[in-house]
């Protein structure tokens, strides 16, 4: 695979192929499960879910084509990603004093660390890595939801993410590697590290959701910000996303896999 994306059109054509093989059944079940749940609440809140499931559709295969498309794309959708971001998370931040303890200023490194990193992996891995990379965390994210909706009774982190359960992580991380090794060649053709590689972008992307909620803790607010429909603000989304990013692109990197 040539390195920073530079993909004959044919290796295109079938990693979008590969791209609808994963999403479509994955959404497919995802609705079966969020259908199943949904018996259980009133039909206002069932009509909520499927909005939301909706438009985060929309949004995986967003993502996902400019992850396809090349370095350029990525690099305009990851920008894109980081200065909403950085928008929300100054007026999350501003909304409480955190200066006495220095707080704030470690939220802002921390975020600036992220970001720094991510866009300066984005030419030095291939548009199949990044689709990898976004695809499994977009996997964990949806199904760690429903099933943890559907039969989580364990809490996770409860003073961090109380709608967050240990039958959720566990549900979303076997779709996550199940995914991993189904579309390894997009990464590893060897299943061993293609599995490793899946549960540690599942681990680090749920790292960086815990970590943005607990920014939101602090802060005193339930999401960034509105304007992803049902899903909150940009770091509501994309924090699992960047986090991965910023902690699995280098591995991948230095391990000579672009």
């Amino acid at each position: 695979m040539p390195a920073g994306g530079a993909f004959v059109p044919e290796a295109r054509s079938i990693m979008i192929t590969q791209i609808f093989m994963a999403t479509l059944p994955g959404f497919a079940v995802g609705a079966l499960l969020m259908a199943l749940n949904n018996r259980r609440t009133s039909p206002q809140i069932a009509r909520e879910q499927w909005k939301k499931l909706g438009v985060y559709f929309l949004i995986v295969h967003v993502a996902l084509a400019c992850a396809a498309a090349g370095p350029i794309s990525m690099f305009v959708f990851v920008v894109l990603i980081i200065t909403l971001g950085a928008s929300e998370l100054r007026r999350a931040s501003e909304r409480v004093d955190m200066r006495p303890h220095g707080i704030r200023l470690l939220i802002w490194v921390a975020y600036t660390v992220v970001a720094a990193t991510t866009v300066l992996m984005i030419p030095m891995l291939s548009s199949g890595i990044w689709v990898y990379i976004y695809l499994l965390v977009a996997v964990f994210d949806g199904f760690s939801q429903v099933v943890g909706q559907l039969v989580g009774r364990r809490l996770l982190a409860p003073s961090i993410s109380p709608g967050k359960t240990v039958e959720g992580a566990v549900g979303g991380l076997l779709a996550a590697v199940t995914v991993g090794i189904v579309f390894r060649d997009l990464v590893w053709p060897d299943p061993l590290p293609a599995l490793l590689l899946a549960v540690a972008i599942s681990v680090a992307g749920l790292g960086g959701d815990l970590a943005a909620s607990m920014v939101k803790r602090l802060c005193g607010i339930k999401d960034f910000g509105n304007a992803l429909p049902g899903q909150g603000g940009v770091l509501d989304r994309f924090d699992s996303f960047l986090a991965a990013s910023a902690i699995i692109g280098p591995i991948i990197y230095f391990t000579g896999v672009t």
